[in-house]
């Protein structure tokens, strides 16, 4: 294999591996009005996100409370790959959707925030 076959494979293999996302996907093109049906402040469950969105990453409060982050867009870790990070970079995050449940498993609040 040439030199510069071996770098394409290298950047390629770089730019797969530096794609990263939390869940099922769909919240690359989730819409604030998807989301707003679909995340009912009161009234959806764990079971009911979970369902909707896949596994999340996912931090647990001593009060009780949960907090659910699902992102789609580039690690950090393409921020040090050479000639990668001219192209991408963990700047480029697109989407970002947290969610708090209260106590008894209950969405409380959630966030989309685009970036």
């Amino acid at each position: 294999m040439d030199k510069s076959l071996r770098i394409i494979a290298l950047l390629a293999l770089a730019a797969v591996a530096g794609c990263a996302s939390t869940g099922n996907g769909a919240v690359k093109t989730l819409t604030r009005e998807r989301a707003a049906s679909t995340i009912v402040v009161g009234s959806s469950t764990r079971a009911d996100i979970s369902a909707a969105f896949g596994a999340a990453d996912v931090t647990k409060f001593s009060n009780g409370y949960e907090l659910w982050l699902y992102q789609v867009g580039y690690s950090k870790a393409v921020d040090s790959v050479p000639y990668v990070n001219l192209l991408l970079s963990s700047a480029d995050n697109t989407r970002e959707l947290s969610i708090l449940f209260d106590k008894t498993g209950v969405v409380k609040k959630y966030q989309l925030m685009d970036q």
